[in-house]
């Protein structure tokens, strides 16, 4: 929840900087003919900065509904380009159109508030609207991950149940030159009936038998009406990201295609599961073994007791995800976002000052301490400056890292 914007006082000419963006805008409109793709992946980048500014709106809406003094709201940071006051608020642009801020009077007892906007300012509020207003922000990103996770599932289908049938989608190498064929479903492997994918790949490439070039496998697949014997020659995998021994079996996925009622109920649903990997995976990257693996990544570590896709990915690395979710279609950039906002809205949430999480830890604190001794207790957020320092020195060198293993070692195409 930001207060003030931090390049305020940075000295630009208004009218140069008007320029300068409308012409990029211009460039970028251009670009966007002869180059779709790299288009498409500006776009999604956009996106995260209006993500940004929809996070920044429902701290304002929070804070009017709850009465506080609103004196700034605005698009983007740096000089004003154009600004109009409505009431007690500023409304405006400005010429970094990179996400935006509100300002909220008296956030802290630090603040300087004027006698007669005391009542508005934030610190002097009841906990319910404290929290209210600092848990609006991240809520806004749950809010957009629900919605983007109804599109998927009404219009793409149910992805994240997505299994694979016994139905073959493909054959290659030795299934082909055996005379397997799209179409044909697995019966039995081996002599041994299946009722599912996994229980084919332990046949062909069983764990206590690990499968040789030149192995035969025995299918049994239904082909129309008739049950078909095949034996299959294992090989090496032509294909140099597959380094393994295949029969070139490929199976038919299947995805549900839930209805507009289902897809309802199940967005928050699979919002929330998402959610609940997230904390895991941030609890698991700030965990001892976390950090350890993540200074073993840093040095350059790439043994088996490393696990380069426990990391942070930084503003390049978002780029190049973006780059490929493009590529893989519209449900993987929506994927993508999903992601990213669960992921914003649960880290705003660490309890922590300068996150959102913060104040509202602050606010409740301040609640029970007050209980407690019968008198209003405020804090004093000059004692919790180290703190604050430290958090943002935290995540200083966390961005700095990871963009230096962005650049150095990116991260794995997921999509």
């Amino acid at each position: 929840m930001r207060t003030t914007d931090p390049f305020e006082d940075v000295k630009v000419d208004p009218a140069r900087s008007a320029a300068i963006t409308v012409a990029a805008l211009v460039g970028l409109a251009i670009a966007a003919v002869f180059f779709p793709t790299q288009a498409a992946v500006i776009a999604v980048i956009a996106a995260l900065f209006v993500m940004i500014m929809l996070h920044e709106l429902g701290h304002f809406l929070a804070a009017k509904r709850s009465r506080m003094k609103v004196t700034e709201f605005f698009v983007g940071f740096g000089p004003r380009l154009w600004s109009v006051t409505r009431g007690e608020t500023e409304y405006g642009v400005k010429a970094v159109p990179l996400g935006g801020y509100c300002r909220i009077i008296g956030m802290t007892n630090l603040e300087e508030v004027e006698p007669e906007d005391e009542p508005r300012a934030y610190r002097n509020k009841r906990t319910g609207p404290k929290v209210f207003v600092a848990a609006a922000g991240p809520a806004v990103h749950f809010v957009i991950a629900v919605i983007l996770m109804f599109v998927v599932l009404f219009f793409a289908g149910d992805f994240r149940s997505e299994r694979a049938v016994l139905t073959l989608a493909q054959t290659t190498q030795g299934a082909q030159a055996a005379g397997l064929r799209p179409g044909d479903t697995i019966v039995s492997v081996n002599g041994t009936s299946v009722n599912d994918w996994t229980q084919v790949q332990q046949l062909i490439n069983p764990p206590d038998h690990p499968a040789q070039v030149g192995d035969v496998v025995r299918f049994v697949v239904r082909r129309g009406a008739d049950d078909v014997a095949v034996p299959v020659t294992l090989q090496q995998s032509t294909d140099p990201s597959v380094k393994r021994i295949v029969a070139g079996v490929s199976p038919r996925s299947v995805i549900s295609h839930p209805g507009l009622v289902t897809s309802i109920a199940q967005a928050p649903l699979q919002v929330t599961d998402v959610g609940w990997q997230s904390i895991k995976a941030i609890g698991s990257m700030f965990s001892p073994a976390g950090v350890s693996n993540y200074f073993r990544i840093l040095s350059g570590d790439t043994s088996s007791h490393t696990d380069q896709t426990k990391r942070f990915v930084s503003p390049a690395g978002v780029g190049a995800l973006a780059s490929d979710a493009v590529k893989a279609g519209w449900v993987s950039v929506f994927g993508l976002l999903i992601a990213i906002n669960i992921f914003v809205g649960l880290f705003n949430l660490l309890p922590l000052l300068p996150f959102d999480g913060g104040h509202i830890a602050i606010a409740l604190y301040e609640k029970v301490a007050s209980t407690i001794r019968g008198r209003r207790v405020q804090v004093d957020a000059a004692k919790l400056l180290p703190v604050t320092v430290a958090v943002v020195a935290v995540l200083g060198f966390i961005f700095l890292s990871s963009l230096f293993l962005d650049i150095t070692h990116p991260v794995a195409n997921p999509f």
